[in-house]
C-alpha cells in the first residue's frame, strides 16, 4: 500500500502540450472511438441474451421429459 497520497508533481506547472501527450499516451486509439462502436453494442447483448434463455429453455424441457420417465 502506498504511504504518499499526495503526488509530488503539481498540475497547474504542466503546460497544455505536456497534457495533451499524457492523454494520447493513456488513450492513443481516441480517433478510433467512435469507429468501434458503430451501433452494434445494444445487438452483441441481445444474442449474448437470446443464447442463455434458449439454453435454459433446453435445460428445463431436459428435466421435464427425465422426470415423466
Amino acid at each position: 500500500m502506498l504511504t504518499n497520497q499526495e503526488p509530488d508533481w503539481n498540475i497547474d506547472a504542466l503546460t497544455d502540450t505536456e497534457i495533451y501527450t499524457a492523454i494520447h499516451y493513456l488513450e492513443p486509439d481516441s480517433g478510433n472511438a467512435g469507429e468501434q462502436d458503430s451501433g452494434d453494442h445494444g445487438r452483441d447483448n441481445g444474442v449474448v441474451i437470446c443464447v442463455c434463455l434458449y439454453t435454459a429453455l433446453a435445460t428445463c424441457l431436459a428435466f421435464v421429459c427425465f422426470y415423466w420417465r
